[in-house]
């Protein structure tokens, strides 16, 4: 029995090990600030905000992140120069109150990610993204009429493949949160990512919201 218990604690530190760190990208910045929602201005940055609510993801597919109001931010810096990114001069001011949210760290974000309902955290029913349509969880069951075909026949939609027709890998909700997240460091040219705020409130709570980085405010919501 000691043996048995020796083994299976390698054997769980092996599958650890072999895990695949995922590093922090961000995402793509636009073309140009104007092309965000909402913009600003501090020192010789250009600021480009978008408020996503409780939603994040890749493009293909988009994730709900319950605990958190999620803001995508971008900094343009001028042409030909460096920015230096920290998590420090974001804050998120909601309805006006002093009392200030402070963004996550991707990988703390990510541990608490849907947390009050585990089941949570798929892909969110029938969006389309760039003419791919997203479905939701639930383990391919349908609702309506019992028939194949019927009017009220909801079928989950096909696995996603690659052009050759093989299954592409299932990315978890966390390690996409963390990929996509505002990356953190110095980068030559614009950057930017997903900024998570934690909020125990519901969104519909949410009557104003500004995005603080050092004095300059972005008006949200």
């Amino acid at each position: 029995m000691r043996y048995l218990a020796i083994f299976l604690t390698v054997a769980a530190g092996l599958a650890q090990t072999d895990r695949p760190k995922i590093f922090t990208e961000g995402t793509p910045p636009k073309a140009s600030v104007s092309e965000y929602p909402i913009t600003g201005h501090w020192a010789s940055l250009d600021l480009g905000a978008d408020y996503l609510v409780h939603s994040f993801g890749t493009g293909e597919q988009l994730y709900m992140a319950d605990n958190y109001l999620v803001v995508e931010i971008a900094l343009f810096p001028e042409k030909g120069e460096s920015v230096t990114v920290e998590y420090g001069p974001f804050q998120l001011r909601i309805n006006g109150k002093k009392a200030s949210l402070l963004p996550l760290a991707p990988e703390f974000a990510a541990r608490n990610l849907n947390r009050r309902d585990p089941n949570q955290g798929g892909p969110l029913g029938g969006i389309s993204l760039g003419g791919i349509g997203i479905g939701s969880g639930g383990g391919g069951q349908r609702g309506g009429s019992p028939m194949p075909g019927g009017p009220d026949d909801r079928r989950m939609p096909s696995p996603p493949r690659t052009d050759d027709g093989e299954l592409k890998p299932v990315v978890r909700a966390e390690d996409i949160l963390v990929r996509t997240a505002l990356p953190a460091g110095t980068f030559k040219g614009p950057v930017s990512g997903f900024l998570y705020f934690p909020y125990a409130g519901k969104a519909s709570s949410v009557k104003t919201a500004e995005l603080w980085f050092h004095d300059v405010a972005l008006k949200l919501k």
